[in-house]
């Protein structure tokens, strides 16, 4: 462990030993372990997402507000923006504004995945097998929610870019006036 204060560094190495009283083996601490940090690194990579997709939908829409009068390339937007709205929706409770939301819109992907985490406690035992299926289950819908993302950034993402480059729209748009 390290301790800094100004100038000054304090350094004294530890061990972390469990609790005598545990009937938990170093085994069962190492799965816990490798299962919550599974979960952890599964909903950072689906929250990430989610900040990719509301980046390109704030592109997009400038886009859309700069050439009002473009229907294709509104439309090719709008369509991009529904495929990500649908991910973003399943993997995350959009609608949450308030303590109470909640209880009004049912909880997503990323909270039912993190919520498996929370029920196991703290690492005194390793996960049960209907823990891991549960986590399975979720990963694997999380997963194809980011299969379709990657959808839109390999292919629809291209073909808008592609339309913007063919109509030659102009990077700054100077208003008239």
């Amino acid at each position: 462990m390290e301790l800094r204060l100004n100038d000054e560094v304090l350094r004294q190495p530890f061990t972390i030993l469990k609790d005598p009283r545990s009937k938990a083996s170093d085994q069962d601490y190492a799965l816990y372990t490798t299962f919550v940090a599974e979960i952890r690194d599964k909903i950072t990579e689906a929250h990430e997402t989610i900040i990719a997709i509301r980046d390109i939908r704030q592109q997009l829409n400038n886009y859309k507000a700069r050439v009002p009068d473009d229907k294709d390339l509104k439309k090719e937007a709008g369509e991009i923006d529904s495929v990500m709205t649908k991910i973003e929706e399943a993997l995350y409770q959009t609608k949450n504004r308030s303590n109470q939301d909640p209880l009004n819109f049912p909880i997503r992907l990323t909270d039912k995945l993190a919520y498996v985490s929370s029920m196991l406690g703290s690492g005194e035992y390793p996960p049960t097998e209907q823990a891991y299926a549960v986590k399975k289950e979720l990963v694997e819908q999380i997963d194809a929610e980011l299969k379709k993302f990657e959808k839109v950034k390999t292919e629809m993402i291209p073909a808008f870019n592609k339309m913007i480059r063919d109509k030659s729209i102009e990077a700054i748009i100077l208003k008239k006036g």
